[in-house]
């Protein structure tokens, strides 16, 4: 390659003029690293449009079997994407049109990996998207120039972002890989929870830049975050648990959907497959309810955070505040070694302290309810977790972070997008997204 050959003979001088110009204190290494990596971007230009010229088409036939339907050959059209190194590759492919699907078909799209792209190669797609699911996207855009050494704007961030966000299965029956389904273990735990964001409210018939004036709305996003653990035991001989896997999913909209999202999801993480399951949510109905129906077997826990939560809100109901302390304390300890009943007979005991009666009595009845769920004591004799700080911190990590700063508001599909593209990055699946893919294929 002539082009390769006039870059290598730049590398001395290169070389030469950095270290004079370190010598006279005019730059630092810093300013030659930026040097080296402008011209290493511009060597792996060169070659990856090499490889994308000379990669051979894989079909030449005009009509074909594509997963069991024909295909016919409509001709050659170009496909341009930005690589990882900035520069424009281009180049003619051969269009198929395949009985049932919209659009042409391309082969060589999916050879390269570029059929989930949205005009960058494959690195610079998943690069663009990793970025912008975990900040906004001004920040994110700055922070990828900063890092590759070429410049990339906030809109290139947010369009490929959202782009295979919307790719992206929404229904853990097929995102979640079938070999969690058949992995067993000792213990499942299923933690969930929900918190809202903000998002532009959709009014009929305004679409276009007006649409983005809209008034903010909130909307709800539930989570749920699965581990799997194997058995163990502690020094004492008690049982402990070792963690072996984790999936977290979220998912806006009805709870009904996030229902089936939840049954799901504990199918193909291996629900069948585990000893036992502990399920820990906080005191809603809605969320036994969940329990009830996909998890009827499971080991129900009140989240103890939220328990604790409404026995310092009655105990500041006191009008002796300092007694109120004294209460709480000691009922604490009682909650946590699993003395439930002694402890509601005590707060029963105490309402005419109150300075509001009938809220005092709105906690009572929050311990009632969820009474059975509350034997601490029990749960950690047996190793279990007994709090939900997990999913609470996954809300902070998958929403708040994401969905929560100033600025970040859109309307509810762009925010579902950016949602399952986020949760693919915190799952570990969002590189392989981008690998290259094989159809099946026969000729006629």
């Amino acid at each position: 390659m002539k082009e390769l050959e006039q870059l290598f003979a730049e590398v001395e001088p290169l070389v030469n003029r950095s270290i004079v110009d370190v010598d006279r204190g005019e730059i630092g290494l810093k300013e030659v690293e930026s040097r080296v990596v402008e011209f290493v971007n511009r060597v792996g230009a060169l070659l990856l449009d090499r490889v994308v010229q000379e990669v051979q088409d894989p079909l030449t036939e005009n009509r074909i079997w594509v997963d069991g339907k024909q295909g016919l050959y409509k001709g050659d059209t170009s496909v341009r994407f930005i690589n990882r190194f900035g520069a424009t590759v281009s180049r003619n492919r051969r269009g198929y049109q395949v009985e049932g699907k919209k659009g042409r078909w391309y082969p060589l799209d999916e050879k390269l990996g570029l059929h989930r792209c949205c005009g960058y190669s494959p690195l610079m797609t998943y690069l663009l998207s990793l970025f912008g699911s975990g900040q906004a996207y001004k920040a994110s855009a700055k922070k990828l120039s900063a890092a590759i050494g070429i410049g990339v704007s906030a809109t290139a961030v947010q369009r490929n972002t959202e782009a295979v966000g919307r790719q992206m299965e929404c229904r853990p029956l097929r995102s979640i890989d079938s070999r969690r389904e058949n992995t067993s273990c000792d213990l499942m735990v299923v933690e969930i929870d929900g918190t809202t964001s903000p998002q532009i409210r959709e009014v009929e018939g305004i679409s276009g830049r007006e649409s983005l004036k809209q008034p903010t709305e909130y909307k709800e996003c539930n989570v749920v975050v699965i581990e799997k653990f194997a058995k163990t035991t502690d020094s004492s001989g008690k049982p402990r648990y070792q963690r072996q896997d984790r999936w977290t999913g979220a998912r806006y909209g009805k709870r009904v959907f996030f229902e089936q999202y939840v049954h799901e999801a504990g199918i193909k993480m291996g629900q069948i497959q585990a000893d036992r399951v502990v399920f820990i949510a906080d005191g809603a109905k809605h969320n036994w309810e969940i329990q009830m129906s996909n998890f009827h077997d499971a080991v129900a826990i009140l989240d103890v955070y939220h328990a604790l939560e409404h026995l310092a809100e009655f105990c500041t109901l006191y009008k002796n505040e300092t007694k109120g302390k004294q209460h709480y304390a000691r009922w604490r300890d009682m909650m946590l070694a699993g003395d439930t009943l002694q402890l509601l007979h005590e707060m029963k005991d105490q309402r005419q302290h109150l300075t509001d009666r009938n809220l005092g009595q709105k906690h009572i009845n929050y311990f009632l309810n969820n009474i059975k769920r509350m034997a601490y004591d029990q749960y950690r004799a047996m190793g279990f977790p007994i709090g939900s700080g997990l999913v609470e911190g996954s809300c902070k990590l998958v929403v708040g972070r994401r969905f929560k700063g100033n600025g970040m508001r859109w309307k509810l599909k762009d925010n579902e997008s950016v949602l399952k593209t986020r949760l693919a990055e915190i799952n570990g699946e969002l590189a392989g997204f981008f690998s290259a893919k094989t159809s099946k294929i026969a000729c006629l």
